[in-house]
């Protein structure tokens, strides 16, 4: 009886489908924009890159160390790196400048503002009579 009652206990709380950690995914990180020089940057600008943490960022700069990068190719030689590079080839570089910045950041494009326009809010006239009698008087203190 009690063999049976454990046996659908764990037939009942797994499900063959997901395994079991499936419940705690981590967040993601930001899509990125622009480009990541593999040569010149830090840890922390290698470890924007999804799929690149702490310890593939210090691989990758210790290795770059010894000879720095020449092609990516190189870097996808790496243990464990060919898929990652596959998947990042578009931020990546052997050289020049780093651009690389959070896609979600970029600021909207501006809106060119034609001089002597105003907007309403932006040219609020004062009530008649001035400030005086805008606020409640509940809780006023009065004059001295």
């Amino acid at each position: 009886m009690y063999l049976a009652l454990l046996a659908a206990l764990l037939a009942a709380g797994t499900d063959g489908s997901a395994p079991a950690h499936a419940g705690r995914k981590r967040p993601g990180k930001p899509p990125m924009a622009g480009v990541l020089n593999i040569n010149r940057a830090s840890e922390a600008e290698l470890r924007l890159l999804p799929g690149i943490g702490k310890k593939r960022a210090q691989v990758i700069i210790e290795r770059r160390d010894k000879r720095p990068f020449t092609s990516l190719d190189e870097l996808a030689r790496m243990k464990g790196m060919r898929g990652v590079v596959k998947r990042l080839k578009q931020h990546l570089a052997v050289s020049g400048d780093t651009t690389l910045h959070p896609a979600a950041l970029d600021p909207p494009p501006a809106k060119a503002i034609e001089p002597g326009a105003t907007s309403k809010s932006a040219a609020v006239a004062p009530p008649e009579g001035g400030l005086e009698g805008s606020r409640s008087k509940a809780g006023a203190v009065p004059p001295l």
